[in-house]
């Protein structure tokens, strides 16, 4: 194994939340660890056995151990064992394991020794039976395996399993697997299609995916999406034209006059386009939506200027983190398993109907 690997692998022992309660496995893998150099076959041997009985407690006890004396004779071997077991998989997406933020930092330093692992993810929270269905293992869990491979390089491997879960019959995997698949695709035609989905969430998450694009045939269908009859289809595609550079549609003169909507929702997301922006020519704008009677709305134009202010002269990251409070982030209670609902890098107000 990598060194690199192994202090990937010993951090995330070290990192990972686990029970205090020794069942037993304990003494035995401590022994096995304490006694390494005696026989490295036989240990191998012995603590293979004591992972395929138990994977998930076998990964509890080397935590525990791991997290008192990461330098035992046989922590190598074990870190080894570990690495190719998928136990370590669907480690990521148990949220008693790790909180969401940790896991996806984790999965980013995780694919530089694993270029599969946004597959093999995948493959754990969605695993398709005979007939081709996709059945999630868990809401909470495949919710987080989403997250997570939203947070990694798109790559083009992934669009043959994301095809499958584009046919899902839950709303949240589906359009999630728009946002995720136009990503990887940068087809604009893929998206041209998706913009007849009855499903607006497929259709906003679709015309995200296209924000870093290069492809020249993508200002017509932002163009399109632009004319869309739900708000937050319309805010994804001036943004996409924005991101690309695209002038034929005055971004913000839409803007502008989505702030004037009479729906609170769309005159937050008209804020939150504008913070997305990051120009100064909005802070008059965003500064007379501070006086606005819908907090929501209040709230994001205070936090677009705050943005604005901060980094006059940066353009926003088009990956940026969701705004604080969304169900994107982590929840308050770390060991929470409260389904949550993905809400991309939009916020609140692009969520609601």
């Amino acid at each position: 194994m990598q060194i690199p690997v192994q202090e990937l692998l010993g951090d995330f022992l070290r990192e990972a939340r686990v029970s205090v309660v020794d069942t037993g496995l304990d003494i035995w893998l401590q022994q096995l660890l304490d006694d390494a150099e005696s026989s490295s076959a036989v240990l191998k041997r012995d603590m293979r056995r004591l992972l395929e009985k138990d994977p998930p407690e076998f990964l509890q006890s080397a935590c525990r151990i791991m997290k008192t004396c990461s330098q035992k004779p046989g922590s190598a071997s074990m870190m080894d064992l570990l690495w190719s077991s998928p136990v370590l998989i669907a480690s990521l997406i148990d949220p008693s394991m790790l909180p969401l933020r940790t896991a996806i930092a984790f999965a980013n330093r995780w694919v530089a020794f694993d270029p599969m692992l946004d597959i093999k993810l995948l493959e754990v929270a969605f695993p398709f039976g005979e007939d081709d269905a996709e059945s999630a293992v868990d809401e909470v869990g495949s919710q987080r395996a989403l997250e997570i491979v939203s947070k990694l390089p798109p790559n083009r491997h992934i669009l043959q399993l994301l095809s499958r879960l584009l046919r899902s019959p839950d709303p949240y995997v589906k359009s999630k697997a728009a946002l995720l698949y136009a990503r990887a695709s940068d087809n604009p035609e893929w998206v041209r299609k998706m913009l007849a989905d009855p499903d607006v969430r497929v259709r906003a998450n679709a015309v995200e995916g296209l924000w870093k694009t290069k492809a020249a045939a993508a200002g017509a269908v932002f163009r399109e999406a632009a004319l869309d009859t739900d708000y937050r289809v319309e805010i994804n595609a001036l943004l996409g034209l924005h991101y690309i550079g695209d002038t034929t549609v005055d971004v913000r003169a839409a803007l502008e006059k989505m702030t004037g909507a009479a729906k609170p929702v769309v005159r937050a997301a008209a804020a939150f386009a504008m913070g997305r922006i990051m120009d100064a020519i909005y802070i008059p704008v965003l500064e007379g939506l501070l006086r606005d009677h819908d907090q929501q709305v209040r709230g994001q134009a205070l936090r677009a200027l705050i943005g604005i202010r901060r980094r006059p002269d940066e353009a926003p990251s088009e990956q940026a983190e969701p705004l604080p409070g969304s169900a994107a982030e982590e929840t308050s209670d770390p060991h929470s398993t409260k389904p949550r609902r993905w809400k991309g890098s939009t916020p609140d107000c692009l969520e609601r109907c």
